[in-house]
């Protein structure tokens, strides 16, 4: 599959079918991946391929404006750049997707020094909820040559198991939860910069004239900030996980992102990031959805 990915992305920088190519390549610890940006064919050798490919590299699309851009992306992935395309931040033919089969990939914060089996640090929890390890809105689909016995997705089970729990809890006991969660945000605001679909010219939190809320890294700050930020993300978060696996204190913010995909979901059917041709869930309405202001 390596093989196959390096020969595409060459052809595409060789005949200037795109200016760059947002791939993955080993860090300096020799073990973990991170992203690299590649302008030049005598560079595609630097790009791999592994469970430790973990990022989401649509994040980075936004920083090449008016530059034809080649993406390797996984499942989960694609549906980031899908939401890209409904919210006209990208043009389809300014991105080239090179999909890849991704049977699961690793659970970073369980990364320790040195080289080991993905089955021993463990897949991300993320994995667990995928459908499929295969894209089905690409240009590429790359596809592993051999079987894989060890995955990290689920063959049954409740996706919104650890949610139906918190909702079984009653609203003093959601409250607290969350309080001692969102105490511990320093508002480094992490979560936002690695969000592919955090792309406001001014963040609300950034804004001074007339403060939407408390910049102050206190409770009431930090429970504004980050319901403000998952309100936000209705019916656009597409559960790449990258936020949670950004916080520097452990915060569980797909445990929100999750209540609200369940809850778009049981209300309108509708899941993010699914359909490239359907519009944002927001900017229409349908006659069937729940409550009288739509008829």
């Amino acid at each position: 599959m390596l093989k196959e990915l390096k020969a595409i992305s060459k052809e595409l920088l060789k005949t200037k079918r795109v200016d760059v190519i947002l791939a993955y390549k080993r860090a300096s610890d020799g073990v973990s991946a991170m992203p690299c940006f590649i302008f030049e064919e005598k560079d595609i050798d630097k790009m791999i391929l592994d469970s430790y490919c973990v990022y989401n590299l649509s994040n980075y699309i936004k920083d090449f404006p008016d530059k034809k851009i080649g993406i390797v992306a996984k499942a989960c992935d694609i549906k980031s750049i899908i939401v890209l395309l409904q919210e006209n931040q990208l043009k389809r033919a300014d991105v080239v997707i090179m999909g890849i089969e991704c049977h699961g990939v690793i659970d970073e914060k369980r990364l320790c020094p040195g080289e080991r089996p993905v089955q021993d640090i463990g897949f991300n929890e993320k994995c667990r909820s995928c459908k499929s390890p295969l894209p089905a809105f690409c240009d590429y689909l790359l596809k592993e040559e051999e079987e894989r016995g060890k995955t990290g997705r689920a063959s049954e089970g409740d996706g919104y198991a650890s949610i139906r729990k918190l909702e079984a809890k009653s609203p003093a006991e959601r409250l607290k939860f969350w309080e001692e969660e969102f105490s511990r945000c320093i508002r480094c605001y992490a979560c936002r910069q690695v969000c592919p679909l955090c792309y406001c010219p001014k963040c609300v939190a950034d804004q001074t004239d007339l403060a939407w809320f408390s910049r102050a890294s206190n409770l009431k700050g930090n429970m504004s900030w980050n319901v403000v930020r998952a309100i936000h993300m209705a019916g656009r978060c597409v559960a790449c996980g990258e936020c949670e696996r950004a916080c520097p204190v452990g915060i569980p913010l797909m445990e929100l992102n999750k209540k609200i995909e369940k809850d778009v979901k049981e209300l309108f059917g509708y899941e993010a990031g699914a359909d490239a041709e359907q519009k944002p869930l927001f900017t229409c309405f349908d006659k069937k959805d729940p409550e009288d202001f739509v008829k």
